[in-house]
């Protein structure tokens, strides 16, 4: 019996072996097999996903589809064009007005068949190429009396007037220029603006003025505000009157502030903020006119009423919370009711020039 134990005893020891490697097998079968079955779940799902995701973008593309082909089938008669047309001009409006409530008041449906303001652009004055190409055809356009030709003529020579002249004077202004400043943006700035000018002489330069004038005087908006911005020093100098005797020299200079100042007004009674601007700076110097405080205060609340700009709007109502306290109460009744009487006469004209 004992020998029979020990000569089986590594029997049953590799028996034990086997049956262990069996069931390590077994295991890793199994193991293999549920990866397999979860890689093949995972797939399965992504697939489903895919197939779903197709389906929604055709049903998609089919209804916008069908969409399309109803909008092409609109008929444009007369009424669905002015709505669409009333529409598109209110959105354009909406989009430029600031959060102002009297400026989108008065602008609102914007067109001149309904007595509403209409904004008017200021034209484009500068040229891609030079000056002297275009020089006589703006000349005989401004003598038959075309308003926008003598403003475009009168803003580039007046552009021309500081060019130099010639070669001589191009080298020594850019001589300046390197002595004072090593900006080579002002330098180029030289360079062109001497290219755009070559060819005009200095006396047509100086003409700038009569153009402006002529323009102004038709009632162009843009050529009185020219004529608004230019300094009684300047008017005096580029014109030649700066030699004149003591007495002359007064007299020619305050002809020119006044017709500047009557230049100012129709532009500001045209809508022109600018020109309302200037009229304001004016008034509160004290020194053309009586007033002036008051004056200015009517022309701060016109351009509140008037502007589009949330900055400008700010800054004229600080002016105005200013200017408040230094007017008595009979002075506010004026300025309120001289506002209000520009403000019609404004809105009678019908046009609004910004900034």
């Amino acid at each position: 019996m004992y020998s029979y134990f020990i000569l089986n005893f590594p029997i049953v020891k590799y028996q034990n072996y086997n049956f262990a490697r069996n069931l390590d097998l077994n295991t890793q079968r199994m193991q293999g097999h549920n990866i397999l079955m979860t890689q093949r779940r995972i797939k399965l799902s992504i697939l489903s996903i895919i197939f779903i995701a197709c389906l929604t973008t055709f049903i998609l593309n089919l209804i916008d589809g069908e969409s399309v082909a109803d909008s092409a089938n609109i008929e444009f008669t007369p009424s669905n064009t002015q709505t669409l047309k009333s529409t598109v001009e209110t959105e354009k409006v909406t989009t430029t007005v600031t959060n102002i409530s009297n400026t989108k008041s008065i602008l609102k449906e914007t067109g001149p068949q309904n007595g509403q303001m209409v904004v008017m652009l200021r034209p484009d004055w500068k040229f891609d190429g030079n000056l002297i190409v275009q020089l006589e055809k703006l000349k005989s356009a401004a003598a038959k009396g075309d308003n926008e030709a003598g403003y475009i003529l009168a803003m580039n020579l007046r552009y021309c007037y500081y060019s130099p002249a010639d070669d001589i004077a191009l080298e020594k202004k850019l001589e300046q220029a390197y002595e004072y400043s090593d900006n080579e943006l002002a330098v180029e700035n030289i360079t062109k603006r001497y290219e755009y000018c070559s060819g005009i002489e200095q006396k047509q330069r100086n003409q700038f003025y009569s153009y402006s004038k002529a323009a102004a005087s038709n009632g162009y908006v843009a050529a009185q505000e020219v004529i608004a911005s230019i300094t009684p020093e300047f008017f005096m100098a580029s014109q030649g009157y700066d030699n004149l005797e003591r007495d002359a020299y007064i007299i020619m200079r305050d002809n020119f502030i006044k017709q500047k100042i009557e230049f100012l007004e129709q532009a500001a009674q045209n809508g022109s903020i600018k020109a309302l601007t200037r009229l304001a700076r004016m008034s509160h110097s004290q020194k053309f006119g009586e007033n002036g405080y008051m004056k200015t205060f009517a022309f701060n609340q016109l351009i509140l009423e008037l502007t589009q700009s949330n900055e400008i709007y700010n800054r004229y109502s600080w002016f105005q919370q200013r200017l408040h306290p230094q007017l008595t109460s009979e002075e506010l009744a004026n300025a309120f009711a001289m506002s209000e009487q520009w403000l019609e006469i404004i809105k009678a004209n019908g046009t609004l020039y910004l900034n």
